[in-house]
């Protein structure tokens, strides 16, 4: 469990940078960066704290910035932003959901994307022999 001053820094941190995304893992470390995917089995993420040069630190803010407000977070942040975003392609971390006890921000599944794509489409069988007919 967070005590209330690290919940604090959470939001306070969430409310200048809103596409960030804390994890509480179970062994009561915070994580934080940009989530790429979550499946059912796994989350995958950009860890910030893997940056180790500060002004590639201020980057990887700007363009999570672009892309929280430039795109309609439907895509992956290295997605959207292309080439730019492949110098943090080593903070790039696999974690099995079983090791996250919480998750405080936003999360993309592109497995739900796509069921709700495949659920939006719809069908028309028009019989034609009978429209000329008519």
């Amino acid at each position: 469990m967070l005590d209330s001053d690290t919940r604090t820094q959470i939001e306070e941190t969430r409310a200048e940078h809103e596409f960030l995304t804390f994890l509480v893992l179970t062994s009561g470390e915070v994580k934080v960066g940009i989530v790429q995917n979550e499946s059912p089995k796994m989350v995958q993420f950009y860890d910030y704290e893997k940056i180790r040069d500060k002004n590639h630190q201020k980057l990887f803010l700007q363009l999570g910035d672009t892309w929280w407000w430039g795109s309609n977070q439907a895509l992956p942040v290295d997605s959207y932003i292309g080439e730019d975003f492949d110098l943090f392609g080593c903070a790039l971390t696999g974690y099995p959901k079983k090791s996250i006890e919480e998750m405080h921000g936003p999360s993309l599944s592109l497995q739900e994307q796509y069921l709700k794509r495949v659920k939006k489409k719809k069908i028309e069988i028009v019989n034609r022999c009978e429209t000329a007919t008519a």
